[in-house]
């Protein structure tokens, strides 16, 4: 996968087109992370293929618009970096029951990086890290 193709992928995410985005992975992908920096917060998650990836990111844009941006973008064929910046855009609160909680009109903004193991050009393994959070002022994508 080259940086062209990485960027569709992020235009399918940013879309909604989770069919699309699940396209690009392995039958037996893993995704390991915290919620949207919460380290301190909530324990990590891991997701086991593209039915549970895509049913946790449809309840999490159910309430919130998240947008990502590739910057930096690195790979050799079995490994590719990409540098996210993300933003979540909260517009109905939080359910009770939701592993973290925001309120309509809350905006987060960081910067995660992102480890994937590549296997016949398919995804098979995504690690995002959290590297920073930023000023919700800095919003690019109001």
């Amino acid at each position: 996968m080259d940086r062209r193709q990485y960027q569709e992928y992020v235009e399918h995410f940013n879309n909604k087109r989770y069919d699309r985005v699940t396209g690009y992975f392995a039958p037996d992908i893993t995704v390991e992370y915290y919620d949207a920096g919460q380290m301190d917060k909530t324990p990590a998650r891991t997701l086991h293929g593209a039915a549970e990836f895509a049913a946790n990111y449809k309840a999490l844009h159910a309430h919130t618009r998240e947008v990502i941006e590739l910057g930096d973008f690195w790979t050799d064929g079995k490994l590719l970096f990409a540098e996210l910046w993300t933003e979540f855009h909260t517009f109905k609160d939080t359910p009770k029951d939701f592993h973290w909680k925001r309120k309509k009109g809350d905006v987060v903004v960081m910067t995660n990086w992102v480890l994937y193991n590549m296997e016949g050009n398919k995804m098979k393994r995504i690690r995002i890290a959290h590297f920073r959070n930023h000023d919700p002022g800095e919003a690019k994508f109001k």
